[in-house]
């Protein structure tokens, strides 16, 4: 324990052994806060001697959550050792399967995915005629961001139905009353009922609060300035009248204010928690010093923060490099370009590589140039392996014997030959009549179910058999194999046409992770027996944060998307009026405050290497107008950063331009340009073209390529000239 202890800073030392009173940690970006947690956590254990089961580490994703249990274990040498480490949502999903007695919930509740939820939705609004006409575009979504809302407001539906403000909002709250209906009445929970309900058992019976607080002697927060109001009530729950809390987080990354993150309660910790002390962890392992400087200069900007300096001992290290484009396939090919320079001549490799932008659109140009160029990159918050449709198909298969959900049964059925959607509405329909839950009526022994098909022989005999298999608690591996296969399901995914071919070792992939899940399962650490039961909580419970990126490849992600990653190189790209910030980010200081945090979250993803980019002068549909910097531009220190403007890409690929150590002008100084309207103008990249009209210090020309069509560019922009 001592070598542990030695390998400490000071501040992260006092962190560590600061344990009679609650305890803020502000830690900066890259100062090793999961080191300090996790330390901690063995510091517990072995000098303070608290039986691992009694502390309870909460934090935002299972992989965070895996990582902490790896470096404990690993820290200790012992790999029986088991701290109750998880998601607040795991947390309450653990409490709610012991607990739910008490609100009237059985024990084997179904955790409704989004995708599930919106299946849901659409109906509710199919079933209420919401949406005949197609007006209300995306309906189900702002319906299901309202009803989360009013949730977390801890609104029920009569109150909402009561209250509301307008005609939409009536109808959301009416759509809301039925989605809670549906949930009473097949035994489900989404996401935010995980953590509702079990405040309100937390509330309301203060037996089982006791027995909760009874069963943890110490309890720490990890990720602590994401917490929402439900969340920091659970932990005012369990840690109420002792001083055997510890939270770790950085007001300067609040990033999550959408998803109902208050910045307030870490910055007012001491006004709940009187006696509480405060470390600030304020060296940073992870950015060179030119970075560091860049991003704590920025952050200053801000007003509502906990002041703190960031410093690290790493002094080498080139500038940030702030460079402007004419346009996005300018700013993606100078980028394809630049990492090709770096594997190459550098020996960076391309999974050292981050691309960051604020919104998904903004990927598309860099998708198709990187493709170009044959550079390897994988997309972070697409398509996840778990929302692939084989995998949602097999899953579904599984939950349909385990958990025998309707959603599950109804995705089973339409795999069935020969079985589509008139045929599944009688299916559910004498399901009714018989009052009999779907999966009974399948099984049923009388196979009163051939009443309405004689296709279903095959499910039928393949769901009896599998669900001996299921209440025999056997391998998940097992269950799952012998459904796909018996179900004709494996024969299905194979015979797809060569692209999709592939999808079956999708599923074989599906099998690895069961086996690694069976391995590792442990009955006591997931308040369950069947193990079955267990992976399908396991997952539904899963975040698109904890899917694992490839290797070697380039990654593309959102900004909020990188948040807690890191990497060697950084590419932040889009930084553009009305892209970052965002146009829903103007209405208030507080919002526009918590873009900017973004943006030092972003900078400071970088370990070595960091480029910042905007576009000057290109039309754009994501900011209805022309492309020019943001107001975030001006904000970054000049003297911090190099400066490379005018850069324009040409067809070879090669890259010309004026080179600068910092802005010699502002950035909006334009010089007077000599082309007028009718002129012919010929463009390096978009060809010859005519001046439609003048606006201003900017030039609407129509170009004979109708590939590039109508444009509006830079009046004094040097690859435009008169003809």
């Amino acid at each position: 324990m001592n070598s542990l202890l030695d390998s400490l800073n000071e501040q992260q030392l006092l962190a560590v052994k600061t344990t009679d009173n609650p305890l803020r940690i502000i830690a900066g970006a890259g100062s090793g806060k999961t080191r300090v947690i996790t330390t901690k956590i063995a510091y517990l254990i072995n000098v303070k001697n608290i039986f691992p089961r009694k502390i309870l580490a909460m934090t935002f994703t299972n992989k965070a959550a895996k990582e902490m249990k790896e470096r404990i274990k690993k820290m200790l040498d012992n790999d029986n050792v088991n701290p109750f480490i998880s998601t607040f949502h795991a947390f309450c999903a653990r409490v709610l399967r012991e607990e739910c007695q008490a609100i009237g919930l059985d024990s084997k509740f179904l955790i409704l995915d989004g995708n599930d939820q919106r299946s849901i939705i659409k109906k509710i609004i199919k079933e209420m005629k919401l949406n005949d006409d197609g007006s209300l575009n995306k309906f189900d979504r702002k319906a299901l961001s309202k009803i989360s809302f009013w949730k977390n407001e801890l609104t029920e539906p009569d109150e909402a139905l009561s209250n509301y403000e307008n005609i939409e909002e009536k109808a959301f709250a009416k759509i809301y009353e039925k989605y809670q209906e549906h949930l009473l009445k097949h035994n489900s929970v989404d996401f935010d009922d995980l953590q509702i309900l079990v405040y309100k058992i937390f509330r309301d019976h203060p037996d089982v609060l006791q027995k909760w607080r009874d069963r943890f002697d110490y309890v720490m927060v990890d990720e602590f300035q994401d917490t929402n109001e439900i969340q920091f009530d659970l932990i005012k729950f369990l840690t109420n009248g002792k001083n055997n809390l510890t939270v770790v987080g950085d007001p300067d990354q609040t990033i999550y204010s959408w998803r109902g993150a208050k910045i307030q309660i870490i910055m007012d910790f001491h006004k709940t928690y009187a006696n509480a002390v405060t470390v600030v962890l304020n060296e940073n392992y992870r950015s060179t010093k030119q970075i560091l400087n860049l991003a704590n200069d920025f952050i200053e900007h801000n007003k509502q923060r906990e002041k703190k300096t960031i410093f690290t001992n790493n002094a080498g290290g080139e500038k940030a490099k702030l460079k402007e484009f004419a346009s996005r396939y300018g700013e993606a090919k100078f980028v394809a370009n630049e990492i090709n320079r770096l594997v190459t001549e550098q020996n960076y490799r391309f999974g050292d590589v981050f691309i960051l932008y604020r919104i998904n659109a903004w990927s598309q140009e860099f998708e198709k140039t990187l493709d170009n160029a044959k550079i390897p990159y994988q997309l972070i918050g697409s398509i996840k392996f778990r929302e692939r449709k084989v995998i949602k198909d097999s899953i579904a298969l599984l939950k349909s014997v385990a958990i025998r959900d309707d959603l599950s049964l109804e995705r089973a059925l339409k795999l069935t030959p020969k079985v589509g959607g008139v045929t599944i509405e009688k299916i559910f329909n004498l399901a009714s009549e018989k009052q009999l839950p779907l999966f009974d009526l399948i099984i049923d022994e009388e196979n009163s179910i051939k009443q309405v098909t004689k296709n279903l022989d095959k499910l039928r005999n393949t769901f009896i058999h599998a669900k001996t298999m299921f209440e025999a608690n056997e391998s998940v591996v097992k269950i799952l194999k012998y459904l796909i296969i018996e179900s004709g399901y494996e024969t299905i995914v194979k015979t797809l046409d060569d692209k999709d071919r592939n999808e079956w070792k999708n599923i074989e992939a599906l099998f690895d992770q069961l086996e690694n899940f069976e391995k590792s399962f442990n009955p006591e650490l997931y308040g369950e027996e069947n193990m079955t039961l267990a992976f399908l909580q396991e997952e539904s419970l899963a975040s698109n944060e904890d899917d694992e990126t490839e290797s070697n490849r380039v990654s593309l992600l959102t900004i909020h998307s990188a948040k807690g990653l890191e990497n060697k190189v950084v590419f932040v790209v889009g930084l553009n009026r009305d892209i970052f910030p965002s146009k829903n980010s103007m209405l208030t200081i507080s919002e526009f405050e918590e873009e900017r945090r973004a943006l030092y979250v972003a900078l400071t993803r970088a370990k070595e290497v960091l480029y910042i980019s905007y576009i000057k002068g290109e039309y754009s549909h994501l900011s209805s107008g022309t492309l020019i910097e943001s107001k975030f531009v001006k904000e970054l220190n000049s003297d911090l950063y190099s400066y490379e403007s005018n850069l324009f890409v040409r067809h070879d690929g090669s890259v010309f331009g004026q080179n600068r150590t910092k802005l010699s002008q502002p950035l909006e100084e334009v010089v007077e340009s000599k082309i007028k309207e009718n002129d012919l103008v010929t463009h390096i990249m978009f060809g010859d073209g005519v001046v439609i009209k003048k606006l201003g210090k900017q030039l609407q020309i129509a170009f004979n390529d109708p590939k590039y069509g109508v444009m509006v560019i830079a009046a004094n922009n040097p690859v435009l000239s008169k003809k």
